[in-house]
């Protein structure tokens, strides 16, 4: 005959599985927050998306999903102003990379 402590119960695999979703949240908003530490580190945005898209997928307490949509929002806003640099930016940038190949 087993013991409970070998064989886990409906609830503790319900925590356990909520514990996860929860972790892949906090995951997706610290990947996204510091994806900004490295403005063109755009694959860290995406990495979190990804994340948060599958924390929100499995979850179904809503604070796990407002946590999932903060990491997107973050990660969205990253992406944008990682556009708007390149665009702004976009003949420093070539001079910079002609410079950096010169040297090289």
């Amino acid at each position: 005959m087993m013991s409970n402590s070998e064989d886990p119960s409906r609830a503790e695999e319900i925590a356990y599985r909520k514990g996860w979703q929860a972790g892949l949240a906090l995951g997706a908003i610290a990947i996204a927050v510091t994806a900004f530490i490295n403005l063109l580190s755009i694959e860290k945005s995406i990495l979190a998306v990804v994340l948060a898209l599958i924390a929100i997928r499995a979850a179904g307490a809503d604070q796990v999903r407002r946590r999932g949509r903060l990491a997107i929002a973050i990660a969205a806003l990253h992406m944008v102003v990682v556009a708007v640099f390149l665009v702004v930016f976009h003949e420093q940038l070539g001079r910079l990379l002609h410079l950096l190949q010169s040297l090289s």
